[in-house]
């Protein structure tokens, strides 16, 4: 991160190899997993509202950013493992969770390894089932990942135009922050494409549902309406009734970040992380 960020890079070693991390702030610990084919800075723009509240870990996921892949498979399993070893490098006893897209299931196995350390949880656009996921998204992801459509599919994630065009007409629309896309392409352009294959199939098939209803921990759901890739109403019908789950449906957004996107999202998630009352801007499911 650049000077004054308030974060400090640190290094450490998971499954024999390099594992980058993000850490700082103060208060409580807060771990975060970034998304698919991201990295820490997936988080820049919550930053400066997290830190006076929270003591960051920011992992890079095996095979992600500048941390290593694993020798194994890049399951949420597989990768949840990597993020808590960041958390014990950084002296982290008890932690709130965050979790973006397919970085929520990380997030959640996270909270399955160490229920007794975790506390609040959050997540960002979770796959939390197949049936939540768009049929058109599992049909465009059956089709990249076949065998020899695969290793056309991944050079031209690596052309900035094509990268950009696919993204803006099929997952994150047009309204989209530039620096964002850029930091998005860099990541893609350095992800190690076999651990980008494992976590995406594995993403899929998971269901984490009755996970998120356990009620030993409250639990904030954000998603926007118009989300290309989750399913909204079949994941408010989900999770309806979990004693201490709370669903964030936010108008004129996608699976893309604006800025005032990024303005809401916090809104949320600072009154969440300080225990406060949630901002009227939500629609609620409890």
């Amino acid at each position: 991160m650049a000077p004054g960020s308030g974060l400090s890079e640190r290094f450490t070693t998971h499954d024999g190899r390099r594992l980058r991390y993000l850490v700082g702030g103060s208060g409580p610990h807060l771990l975060l997993c970034h998304g698919f084919i991201g990295s820490a800075e997936n988080f820049a723009e919550w930053f400066d509202a997290l830190l006076p509240r929270r003591t960051l870990i920011v992992p890079d996921l095996p095979g992600f950013g500048d941390s290593m892949p694993l020798r194994g498979t890049h399951s949420a399993r597989g990768l949840a493992a990597a993020a808590l070893a960041a958390a014990a490098d950084a002296g982290a006893e008890q932690y709130d969770l965050g979790g973006l897209c397919l970085g929520a299931a990380v997030a959640l196995e996270v909270q399955r390894v160490q229920p007794q350390r975790s506390r609040r949880v959050f997540l960002h656009t979770p796959l939390l089932s197949p049936r939540i996921v768009r049929a058109r998204f599992h049909a465009q992801v059956r089709v990249m990942m076949a065998p020899f459509v695969y290793p056309v599919f991944v050079w031209l994630a690596h052309q900035r135009v094509v990268s950009d065009l696919y993204k803006r007409v099929m997952v994150e629309g047009s309204d989209v922050d530039l620096d964002a896309a850029l930091v998005n392409f860099e990541n893609q352009r350095r992800a190690d494409m076999r651990a980008a294959r494992e976590w995406l199939l594995e993403g899929l098939t998971r269901n984490d549902v009755e996970r998120i209803r356990d009620p030993a921990h409250p639990v904030l759901v954000l998603v926007a309406r118009d989300d290309r890739i989750v399913d909204v109403p079949r994941l408010l019908d989900a999770v309806a009734g979990g004693d201490r789950v709370h669903v964030a449906v936010l108008d004129q957004a996608g699976h893309g970040w604006t800025k005032d996107y990024v303005r809401r999202q916090l809104e949320l998630i600072t009154a969440f992380l300080d225990d406060r009352p949630l901002p009227d801007v939500t629609r609620v499911a409890a």
